[in-house]
């Protein structure tokens, strides 16, 4: 996924000025799926625990974001939602509060969470 579908996440439910040094910018995401293209799952060896600690710490980052992100998303505009998108947007953040590291996981958290927010034309 590229980094361009975070950024339009974030940028969709927060002011662009907001949290524009913190995480709204496509640099996290992009760090994050540098260090997913170094890890080689099959070669877990002494060097390589560092590889995999690199993403981790960078994929909670990530999580961590959209995760926020979804809930504000939630507070602000589940007024004018329906409510199978509010359904839908609950059981996201129940997902991410789980204790997982799959990129493919959070690319499709990511991607149908903006699906569903699209859907409003929502002007913060």
């Amino acid at each position: 996924m590229k980094q361009n579908e975070y950024e339009y996440l974030l940028n969709k439910i927060y002011y662009k000025g907001i949290l524009k040094n913190q995480g709204v910018n496509a640099d996290i995401y992009q760090r994050m799926q540098n260090e997913y293209s170094n890890l080689d799952m099959s070669n877990l060896v002494k060097g390589k625990l560092d590889t995999e600690y690199a993403f981790r710490k960078s994929f909670l980052v990530v999580r961590n974001y959209v995760q926020q992100a979804i809930k504000d998303g939630l507070k602000s505009f589940q007024f004018t939602m329906q409510a199978r998108d509010i359904t839908k947007l609950t059981y996201m953040v129940e997902m991410l509060n789980r204790n997982f590291f799959d990129k493919q996981s959070l690319d499709q958290i990511i991607i149908t969470a903006n699906s569903v927010f699209n859907q409003y034309n929502l002007k913060n």
